[in-house]
């Protein structure tokens, strides 16, 4: 006679089966017990991870996907808001549209948007992906360099009226926001590339 129990180990993540062999032996006044023994066996928790919709790429969607609904919920919102009638009239006293004003607005909050959740991306990937990590600064800047030229796109109709004399300046001040960023990134790649190759380095020793 037999008897099998499964014991569930959350932090082990697997399902353990106990298995419990028993003896027993004919007396004069029918079986008795003799001796029991048990043993263990492991199996793999078919609920993991790498089993979801996304496989691999789980760890990082939740972030991926708020970047995109943001971006194109927004992209429509400003689609219907430019289809309305006399949008495209200046304000009094003004050579801005309303239309400028509509798309700075919702170009700034598409900027934001683009920024946060990449920036949540980047550090989802770093969390998830432990050998891509010195990479992980390169995806940030790319979503940092992407908010900044959304930014400059969408202010454009706004700011040049107030460059007329010196064109070059606008496009200058965001040339200088871009170059920010861009120097830490290098600064982080080289630093994290010569650690690596340094541990490795050590390691061959």
């Amino acid at each position: 006679m037999d008897r099998f129990l499964l014991r569930y180990e959350p932090g082990m993540k697997k399902v353990v089966t106990r298995i419990w062999w028993c003896g027993f032996q004919q007396g004069n006044i029918g079986w008795h017990l003799v001796s029991c023994s048990n043993s263990e066996e492991n199996m793999t928790n078919t609920s993991s991870g790498s089993n979801s919709t996304w496989g691999a790429f789980t760890p990082v969607m939740p972030a991926f996907i708020r970047l995109i609904a943001g971006v194109i919920v927004l992209v429509i919102i400003e689609a219907v808001v430019l289809g309305f009638p006399g949008i495209g009239q200046n304000i009094s006293g003004s050579s801005i549209s309303i239309a400028n004003i509509a798309v700075f607005m919702i170009g700034l909050v598409v900027a934001l948007i683009v920024f946060k959740f990449g920036t949540q991306l980047a550090k989802a990937v770093s969390d998830a992906y432990k050998n891509y990590q010195t990479y992980v600064p390169l995806l940030a800047y790319i979503f940092q360099i992407i908010a900044i030229v959304i930014l400059y796109n969408v202010s454009s109709g706004i700011a040049t009226q107030y460059f007329t004399s010196a064109p070059w300046a606008y496009p200058l001040i965001f040339l200088l926001i871009a170059l920010m960023p861009t120097l830490k990134v290098v600064v982080n790649l080289v630093h994290n590339l010569e650690g690596s190759s340094g541990t490795k380095h050590s390691q061959n020793n």
